[in-house]
């Protein structure tokens, strides 16, 4: 297959050899070319009344590695600025204080997404555990090791790596009495999507946090904790921002450091804190 062959023409070209399922998969991307650039896999799939796997089935039957590759070709295909992440860019803010405000905003927006109870479970999951596994993938990865780290500053045993054969490997030498945490923007990583898989062997408690509700990973999550935020101006080609997702991470944190000020822990983390005062003036 070849990126210049456009998504459409390659639909109709191959439209009777492909199953009768993944027809219904195929005649909603023909009649909603620029709604479908704009969904992830779980989305299309309910739309058009199949699965993620005939999804998944259509695009490879076109030719394509997966959604994803054939998304990204079809919103080329439209000419749109269509995003890495599958979003497309409603504005663009020529301004610092266009992009505060925006960022703000989407903030306000993440707020009305997140459930209260829900974050209070996944706290409790966290404080109750032997030991966190953080799992992410592509430029999600620092924003991963960034939350393993603040959560080892706190007292909370953490596992987490820039390599995700590590990651798996974590996850697979866990144990029940351990949560693995998977971190995705657009929630439809196939490596995050495979450590829930494994994961779940290990009957381990797990969470989601993404941006795009509704994703495979949220389906595969016992908690899921989405901001919402599917379209913003702040998003570039290649690394969408995650300020959104930090934002719930540290509202985890939040409650998780106020839990322990309490515990004996406390006396042990705050050495850490002493003896790392000498790096500072």
């Amino acid at each position: 297959m070849e990126l210049g062959n456009h998504v459409l023409d390659n639909i109709r070209a191959n439209y009777d050899e492909i199953f009768s399922a993944e027809r219904k998969v195929a005649d909603y991307i023909l009649k909603n070319p620029e709604n479908t650039i704009r969904l992830n896999v779980s989305a299309l799939a309910e739309l058009s009344g199949t699965s993620d796997a005939t999804v998944i089935r259509l695009c490879q039957h076109l030719g394509y590695k997966g959604f994803y590759q054939m998304k990204l070709q079809l919103a080329h295909d439209l000419g749109s600025e269509q995003l890495f992440s599958g979003n497309i860019q409603p504005k663009n803010p020529d301004n610092a204080d266009d992009v505060i405000k925006e960022i703000v905003s989407n903030i306000m927006h993440a707020k009305a997404n997140v459930d209260s109870e829900v974050i209070k479970k996944c706290v409790e999951l966290i404080l109750g555990c032997n030991t966190v596994h953080l799992v992410a993938a592509g430029n999600s990865i620092p924003t991963a090791i960034d939350f393993a780290f603040r959560l080892g500053r706190v007292g909370i045993y953490t596992h987490s790596s820039f390599m995700p054969e590590q990651q798996l490997n974590g996850v697979n030498l866990g144990s029940d009495k351990d949560v693995m945490i998977g971190i995705s923007h657009s929630g439809s990583s196939k490596h995050v999507i495979q450590a829930f898989e494994l994961a779940k062997k290990r009957n381990m408690s797990t969470i989601s946090v993404t941006d795009l509700p509704g994703s495979p990973v949220t389906k595969l999550s016992d908690y899921a904790l989405s901001t919402g935020i599917e379209f913003s101006s702040v998003y570039i080609f290649g690394a969408a921002s995650h300020i959104y997702i930090s934002a719930i991470l540290d509202i985890l944190l939040y409650f998780i450091a106020r839990a322990k000020k309490n515990e004996a822990q406390k006396e042990e983390t705050d050495n850490v804190e002493y003896f790392l005062s000498e790096t500072k003036i």
